[in-house]
């Protein structure tokens, strides 16, 4: 199933609500946390988003002390396949052209469990021309298969990733989990456009990163950013 695109609104940053008994585990006073659906924190330029879209999900609960560091702890069905959740951190562009950019990368620090049943993969999700074309650059993946068929194989900085595509979405699929390191989205989105997948004036319209959990094997799972940034410069 594909994830429909989140607009932050302004409202969304009122959405704040205090981890409950069932979240006993996390930090235990965190700058903010929202066990709301849609819970959100606009911190410095960037949303942190509980970003439960596929409902009815599990509960779920997003906490920060920054866009930084921040984490989610999520209890989705034991054996569900398709992705329920996208707790993220994201940035919302005004459509410029991807090719005017000199640099688009962000780097990670993640941490998911090792836990029987997970489901899930950590990924930047791309989002350009106004939400109509969506990318994702899959680091870490514990169990999910990307949407379509494969196209071709990149290698990115060194990187080696399998392309799949899949009506309007794109996947680079890592070929090992990496927890830690750099996403280079500029070389990413020109590889497409190189390879004759997108058109040379593509706009850029948001930048996630989180998790796509579909199954934690029914139990709470926690989830954790240490150290996220992102650098763009036209």
């Amino acid at each position: 199933m594909r994830r429909t695109p989140i607009v932050f609104l302004a409202f969304a940053a009122a959405m704040t609500m205090l981890a409950g008994p069932a979240f006993a585990v996390g930090p235990a006073s965190p700058h903010w946390s929202s066990t709301a659906p849609f819970g959100a924190w606009n911190n410095n330029g960037f949303i942190i988003y509980n970003n439960e879209w596929n409902q009815p999900t599990g509960p779920q609960r997003i906490w920060a002390d920054s866009y930084h560091s921040w984490g989610a702890q999520s209890k989705q069905a034991a054996g569900n396949t398709a992705v329920e959740t996208y707790p993220c951190v994201q940035r919302n562009y005004n459509n410029p052209q991807v090719m005017a950019f000199h640099l688009i990368r962000n780097g990670f620090a993640e941490s998911m469990p090792h836990a029987p049943g997970l489901d899930a993969e950590a990924a930047d999700d791309i989002w350009l021309n106004h939400y109509k074309i969506e990318v994702m650059i899959w680091v870490d993946n514990h169990g999910q298969r990307p949407g379509g068929d494969i196209i071709g194989h990149a290698t990115i900085f060194g990187q080696h990733f399998a392309v799949w595509h899949g009506g309007t979405d794109y996947t680079f699929a890592l070929d090992h989990k990496e927890t830690t390191g750099v996403t280079h989205i500029l070389a990413s989105v020109a590889w497409l456009i190189h390879h004759g997948q997108l058109a040379s004036n593509v706009t850029l319209t948001q930048v996630n990163f989180g998790w796509e959990i579909a199954s934690t094997g029914g139990k709470q799972l926690n989830f954790k950013v240490t150290n996220y940034w992102l650098h763009s410069r036209q």
